[in-house]
């Protein structure tokens, strides 16, 4: 057994019992075991916690049956089932318990399980299933496949009507058994989580008959709701079979004349359960149309009293989980209705058909989703013969394991296909003319806008419709339509393209009911355009220089940008360039110790390159208009009485006093 199964389900069944067990522990334990139950159950109530999980996703099991019977108002059904966990399985679910209720409770992870740890996760399990998944759907009517409007599953369990044993859990007879005090004043014991080599877990019982003492087994008594069924002359019994092995169910229904099983198929795919990394799918099969992998099974049995057990044996390989399964069951009083020719839908290509494929070579003329809505039959389409033929060979025409039709396209090939019963009957044939449609090709590599594009009709085919977009790994856009049988030279929008690779999309049809979709890669690209630099000011902040301006890229891409001043004397020490929105500024850290002077000119060389490798260099001058008064020396800087002030000091006093004496003299006129 797949060990990480068995500890999710032991999992999933303590994050429950927390939030009504409560046991004397830390708050750290406490917010750490909140973690888990949003891993396991999700956050909320009991009934938010187990509505999304079935009783296999608690309770891991060799082999179980189930006994559904269905009472006479068809509102209700007494559900009795029994499980085996055996061997190993018995052993893994022990030890994951305990490990589980490390750090939750003081006797969790101690390499024991008593009875009050057990009987705990019972009496919660019982709690939580009431509000888990049935599987089962029931619904009057015409048969049924589930999908939008139509909920395939119309059951639940009764509130308060659902009880659980279990049967040596902690064997009472174990050979290492021990006492225990008992959180709940009652009797308690317990056993090792791992057995002995000898396994002996009841001591009444002789090791030389090779029984498995250390088994589990498990009973569920339930009452099921049935929420569907007013005319039971027609209905269907759905059942999904994801994650179950070994299992038997018995649908024993209520006396009614004629009732009969019309119609049985498993279909694949859909999962239903705690398991959200593989949710499968919702879509409807066309009924008759699911093809099936042998993994279930059914039977019908008539009983005495004139009632009829329909009897499913789910069973898929454990090594082959998570795997979703939907298994229908239509009944009816109606009598065997006539076995009438399979006949086309209007689903199917019309006779004379002309049907466009991608490329020449192997090619997928539909696959069996397609193939089973083009017929009709009482006895489904799955149990049809499709036969088809190439230019009037048998050998053109191949189906994979999938049933999906395939063919090799050489030019325009004719092909014909009819469905026949098993009593031979036949749909009768249509003829289809299948081929490339079309050619694609550009004059230019280099993109343009709009970009040319052509377009060439095969010689043999009629006038087709063609849809042409130019794209860059979305969704097409600007789409360009033409109605053809020759040559079409387009123009096809570009707008919005990036540097890069550019792929030119193409659907072409005859008529509507069968077309064909492909990329074309050309070779054509669109070249990234150099960004552009512009400049805007240099001001003073205190002794730096701060110098800024905006860019923009074409193709908007990402621009890095670099600096440097040049035609000086003396090292230059910038700033990184920091950028902005559309904005870059720089800083000259020590533009005051520099011998710049006013009026001066300097040039400011700026590099911005795009993430494609395009680089734009621009050179703008920097003028030295206005510098800041420098910083006063310290005392301890000051030259002596007998030196002589620096030529630039005197200078800059003398214009001072030079600019007060004129101010008081203007202030005195």
């Amino acid at each position: 057994m797949d060990r990480t199964i068995g500890f999710s389900s032991v999992g999933l069944t303590i994050v429950l019992i927390l939030s009504l067990i409560h046991y004397p522990v830390a708050n750290s334990i406490m917010e750490e075991e909140a973690e888990r139950m949003d891993q396991f159950g999700g956050s909320g109530s009991l009934e938010d916690q187990c509505s999304s999980i079935t009783f296999e996703d608690m309770f891991i099991y060799d082999q179980a049956i189930f006994d559904i019977r269905i009472q006479d108002d068809w509102e209700t059904a007494e559900v009795e089932a029994k499980a085996w966990i055996n061997w190993t399985l018995a052993d893994d679910i022990r030890e994951d318990l305990d490990a589980y209720l490390e750090d939750i409770i003081p006797s969790g992870g101690d390499g024991w399980l008593s009875t009050d740890e057990v009987g705990s996760v019972i009496m919660i399990a019982a709690d939580c299933l009431q509000y888990s998944i049935t599987r089962i759907g029931i619904r009057d009517g015409a048969p049924h496949r589930g999908g939008t409007g139509v909920d395939w599953q119309n059951t639940t369990w009764q509130n308060d009507g659902m009880s659980i044993g279990e049967f040596n859990g902690v064997p009472s007879r174990h050979s290492e058994k021990r006492d225990c005090n008992s959180s709940f004043d009652g009797e308690c014991y317990e056993i090792p989580v791992i057995p002995s080599s000898e396994r002996d877990c009841d001591t009444d019982i002789n090791q030389s008959l090779g029984l498995d003492e250390c088994r589990v087994v498990l009973w569920l008594n339930a009452t099921m709701e049935i929420d569907g069924i007013s005319d039971p002359n027609d209905f269907t019994v759905s059942f999904n079979s994801s994650n179950m092995s070994n299992a038997r169910l018995d649908f024993t229904f209520p006396p009614l004349p004629e009732l009969r099983l019309d119609s049985w198929e498993e279909c694949e795919g859909r999962f239903v359960g705690s398991d959200e990394e593989n949710p499968g799918t919702d879509s409807a099969p066309i009924r008759g149309s699911c093809l099936g992998d042998g993994s279930s099974s059914h039977e019908l049995a008539e009983n005495e009293d004139g009632s009829l057990t329909y009897t499913l044996f789910p069973s898929f390989q454990r090594a082959d989980w998570p795997l979703g399964e939907d298994i229908f069951a239509d009944f009816t009083t109606s009598p065997i209705p006539i076995d009438n020719p399979p006949a086309w839908t209007d689903s199917a290509p019309s006779d004379g058909s002309w049907i466009p494929v991608a490329e020449e070579g192997q090619a997928k003329l539909a696959n069996w989703q397609s193939v089973s809505s083009w017929f009709l039959d009482e006895s489904g389409v799955s149990n049809l013969e499709i036969i088809c033929s190439v230019d009037g060979s048998s050998n053109g025409v191949s189906q994979s394991i999938d049933r999906s039709l395939w063919l090799n396209v050489d030019g325009i090939v004719d092909v014909t296909c009819e469905s026949v019963d098993s009593s031979g009957q036949s749909s009768g044939n249509r003829t289809w003319h299948i081929g490339v449609p079309v050619s694609v090709s550009s004059s230019s590599l280099i993109l343009e806008d709009p970009h040319p594009i052509t377009v060439s009709v095969t010689e043999g085919w009629p006038e087709i419709s063609v849809e042409v977009s130019l794209v860059q790994g979305g969704e097409p856009m600007n789409i360009i339509t033409v109605i053809t049988d020759g040559v079409s030279n387009l123009e096809v929008p570009s707008s919005g393209m990036v540097p890069g690779p550019v792929n030119v999309w193409l659907r072409a049809y005859h008529t509507t009911e069968a077309d064909m979709e492909k990329m074309y890669n050309l070779g054509i690209s669109k070249e990234s355009l150099p960004p552009q630099i512009f400049f805007s000011n240099s001001v003073w902040e205190g002794s730096t220089l701060k110098m800024a301006g905006q860019y923009s890229d074409p193709d908007g891409e990402e621009v890095s940008i670099s600096c440097t001043i040049g035609m000086t004397s003396f090292p230059v020490e910038l700033s990184e360039v920091e950028i902005t929105g559309n904005t870059w500024e720089v800083i000259w850290l020590n533009a005051h110790h520099s011998d710049l002077s006013l009026g001066d000119y300097y040039p400011l060389f700026v590099t911005g390159c795009d993430e494609s490798g395009k680089c734009t260099y621009e050179e703008f001058e920097i003028i030295n208009e206005a510098m800041p008064e420098l910083p006063r020396e310290e005392e301890d800087n000051m030259p002596s009485e007998d030196s002589l002030p620096a030529p630039g000091l005197a200078s800059i006093s003398l214009s001072m006093l030079f600019a007060m004496f004129i101010g008081k003299r203007r202030v005195e006129k």
